[in-house]
């Protein structure tokens, strides 16, 4: 009979006693704390058929259930003593405290590594190895990939601090149609990493990295200032007759730190006011996801952004909370519907059905909507027909550097539909 690690008054302290055979940590089980074994052994079990299956031990020094405490998911494995152990406990509470106020590249490799061990532990169960094979992924996980995974995390933050300070980031631009008329609306700012080295490299690569660490903010400042640098010369290219009754804004991207620092509104309005843009010709944008890990402080910040001016953008709609139900809470302008959606239009009546319905929920709340991903003339048409506003997508033009882009503005054509 398996025994569970029962409370006993010496259990009130920090310091812990655990007996041969019980079990201090049950897989799927909510972690409430974190151990760090004084002496004494344990092994790790994953639930295999029914049977606890054994993937790996730990001795004296090692911590244990902190990955529940860092991501607050199930516990991945079960924890069984092996010998009688003593066990240093550490709270929730105390163990969220220390890993806050720790540098932010060590909560970004801690957080890579337990990603990599949690997906370690699904593999195991996955692919049903026997126990001595689970044991060697786990060892050769932990003692090459993960190290180089962390590593790897470390040198691309080091070396994107390096890229801020040499100019090594630019900003292409994608534009952004109107539906109506088939002029220029506006232009997405992308962020892209011209290594000396590598060339481009991939923003899925460094923004996860960039986000992590806590740089996004600072590059998201620098992408700001240049898409307001960006505006003017745009605006000083285009053909008249090629752009609405407004001339074309450019849309930036912004992430949750941003919005979590309590000067972000007033950041936006002194880098406005000093490369002298009008707010009106920006657009914050921001993930639903992402608006929606900090609602709190994103409201605060955007009601600020819209009082001075400034549009606001929900980015990629319908991979996250896939909601309409919460934009009557935030300020919102324009909802861009993810370009999964679009593609699936022509072969899945739910996905054509599902746009059109988040077209018209979005008008009802005056909420004007731009689609993604834009790669046909049927496409198109279909968005056009459903009274979608504005469009981008590779069928109109690619991302571009700003020289392009300034004379994609001065020669535009755009494409028949019909």
């Amino acid at each position: 009979m398996v025994r569970e690690w029962k409370r006993t008054p010496m259990a009130e302290s920090a310091k812990k006693s655990i007996r041969k055979g019980d079990i201090l940590i049950r897989e799927g089980e909510r972690g409430d704390s974190a151990y760090i074994l004084e002496t004494g052994s344990v092994e790790i079990l994953i639930l295999r058929d029914g049977t606890l299956m054994q993937i790996g031990t730990r001795g004296p020094g090692s911590i244990i259930g902190e990955m529940a405490m860092i991501d607050d998911k199930p516990r991945t494995a079960t924890i069984r003593a092996l010998e009688d152990c003593t066990v240093m406990e550490i709270s929730r509470a105390e163990f969220t405290h220390r890993v806050e106020s720790a540098d932010p590249i060590v909560k970004m490799v801690m957080r890579v590594i337990l990603a990599r061990y949690r997906d370690m532990i699904g593999r195991a169960q996955v692919m049903r190895l026997p126990a001595h094979a689970a044991v060697a992924v786990e060892t050769a996980e932990n003692s090459g990939e993960l190290h180089d995974l962390a590593v790897g995390a470390i040198k691309i933050h080091n070396e994107l601090k390096t890229a801020l300070e040499k100019n090594e980031l630019v900003l292409f631009y994608q534009p952004i149609i109107s539906m109506r008329d088939m002029k220029i609306s506006g232009f997405e700012a992308l962020m892209r990493w011209k290594h000396p080295e590598k060339g481009l490299i991939s923003p899925g690569v460094f923004i996860p990295v960039a986000e992590e660490s806590g740089l996004i903010v600072e590059m998201s400042h620098w992408a700001l200032g240049s898409a307001c640098d960006a505006v003017k010369d745009l605006h000083a290219a285009i053909d008249p007759k090629l752009c609405g009754t407004h001339p074309p804004f450019v849309s930036v991207n912004f992430s949750v730190k941003d919005f979590s620092k309590g000067d972000f509104s007033e950041l936006i309005r002194a880098t406005l006011e000093r490369k002298g843009t009008n707010p009106a010709h920006i657009h914050l944008e921001i993930t639903e996801s992402l608006l929606m890990e900090s609602p709190g402080p994103a409201k605060v910040a955007l009601d600020k952004c819209r009082q001075f001016g400034t549009s606001v953008s929900i980015d990629d709609f319908g991979t996250g909370y896939s909601s309409l139900s919460y934009l009557h809470h935030f300020p919102i302008d324009t909802l861009k519907i993810d370009q999964t959606f679009i593609r699936s239009m022509g072969l899945d009546l739910s996905s054509k059905v599902l746009v059109k319905s988040i077209i018209g929920l979005a008008h009802s709340m005056g909420i004007k909507v731009i689609a993604e991903g834009i790669e046909t003339r049927e496409e198109a048409a279909l968005l056009k027909e459903m009274g979608c506003e504005e469009c981008q997508g590779y069928w109109f033009a690619k991302p571009m550097p700003l020289a392009d882009a300034l004379t994609f503005v001065k020669n535009w054509t755009p494409p028949a539909l019909a």
